[in-house]
């Protein structure tokens, strides 16, 4: 099944009314521009979150494996117009990129699945054990659970629900909390942020998403709910902050649907930013934690992802001042009947290093490891569980050699871990 032919692209805004089962307790955005109505804050329980987050503590992402891509099998809508088929891009005014990452086959169904391979990054099952003798508590596993579903019965693809039931399987055998975030859902993200000139393609993708949840959760029931926690969506990139809290609070009424007990995290916008805590709606469940993504500043941390490489000279740590205004907004805006805020979890933090695209010229072993030093020292100052990105195979920000077996210098110390 291909894309319909897709129309010239403008943004809309989409106001929506919250209702998950309970009253959302959220608070406008800081921004002006977003205009949704503040609700009054209500305290709430979050004993249950707090306790699922204390489990999590200190954690690692296993990326780059259940979350690659296998475009390539069946192409981009990019490729087809690269290759003379306007039907399927028509430029206008849009910018052919925004196509780069969207299959030209519906969720590649029926293009080769290379599973947790299509990026060469294969889990191991030795890292749990790996990941577990070193200190860690938890395991993040992102998945692209789109990835060759079928688009006419909403179904994710059989092997990948094996294969990833096999990962968390292990993972709490070894005694790991697992953490499972839906990963890269470029079609969702697309769609939400052209509503007006595509309103029938985001009422499809808004209709899989639930049903991928719903067919999820309920394949992992298995699972003690003190072992597993869903993710609901990877680094939203939705314009809209109404668009955000839609998409949240349906991936969010779909898990609880057919999974009452299990903890549910919720990232913000701008790609999960911890300061736009204040656009999320969040429900009045105790039993959820608040995750954000912090990399700052990205011109050291993202040096050959996008930024010039200047190695040490770009180093800058403003951790404490930045965690301090986050947690000020998190105590207003979701305080905690018992004192405190909805539980937090830094899901993804980390630095590129010479093994990345900059080799040399990239930021050295004693900066990168006082960086994520600093930056836990700081997160755990708040009760703040975390995950860095990521064990092994992620373009320069891996904690671990796989090809030698070791983990790179400073790092397990960074963590406060096992001595090297």
């Amino acid at each position: 099944m291909k894309f319909t032919k897709l129309l010239p692209l403008a943004l809309c805004a989409c106001f929506f009314a919250c209702d998950n089962g309970g009253k959302p307790t959220s608070a406008e955005t800081d921004d002006p521009e977003e205009q949704n109505e503040q609700a009054k804050v209500v305290a709430v329980d979050y004993s249950k979150g707090r306790a699922m987050n204390k489990r999590l503590g200190k954690g690692i992402n296993l990326g780059n494996a259940w979350d690659g891509a296998s475009y390539w099998t069946c192409g981009t809508l990019k490729d087809a117009y690269d290759n003379g088929d306007e039907a399927y891009i028509p430029l206008v005014e849009a910018d052919v990129s925004e196509y780069a990452n969207l299959p030209f086959k519906r969720y590649n169904y029926g293009c080769n699945d290379r599973l947790d391979s299509s990026w060469s990054n294969p889990i191991s099952d030795s890292y749990f054990k790996l990941v577990k003798d070193a200190g860690f508590n938890s395991v993040r596993i992102p998945v692209r659970w789109q990835h060759n579903s079928n688009p006419e019965t909403h179904e994710a693809s059989p092997s990948r629900i094996a294969g990833v039931k096999e990962d968390v399987k292990l993972a709490i055998e070894a005694g790991l909390a697992v953490v499972i975030s839906f990963h890269w859902y470029h079609e969702l993200m697309f769609a939400g942020n052209h509503i007006a000139t595509l309103p029938d393609f985001y009422a499809e993708e808004k209709a899989h998403f639930a049903a991928i949840w719903k067919q999820v959760a309920s394949e992992f029931k298995e699972f003690p709910d003190t072992m597993l926690v869903w993710d609901i969506l990877n680094e939203p990139t939705f314009k809209d902050a109404s668009v955000l809290n839609e998409i949240m609070t349906l991936g969010y009424e779909a898990i609880r649907s057919v999974d009452k007990n299990k903890t549910i995290m919720f990232e913000s916008y701008h790609a999960a930013k911890f300061a736009d805590i204040a656009a999320l709606k969040l429900p009045e469940d105790g039993n959820i934690i608040f995750s954000g993504h912090y990399y700052e500043p990205y011109g050291y941390s993202h040096q050959g992802h996008g930024y010039t490489c200047k190695g040490d000279d770009a180093y800058a740590m403003t951790a404490s001042s930045d965690f301090k205004s986050y947690i000020s907004a998190t105590q207003k805006l979701y305080p905690d009947k018992n004192g405190g805020h909805v539980p937090m979890n830094m899901g993804e933090f980390g630095v590129t290093s010479k093994s990345g695209s900059c080799g040399d010229k990239g930021p050295s072993d004693k900066y990168r490891s006082m960086w994520t030093k600093e930056v836990i020292k700081v997160a755990e100052k708040y009760d703040i569980s975390w995950h860095y990105w990521g064990l092994a195979g992620v373009g320069g920000f891996e904690a671990y050699d796989k090809f030698n077996g070791l983990w790179f210098p400073g790092m397990l110390d960074a963590f406060g871990l096992t001595a090297e």
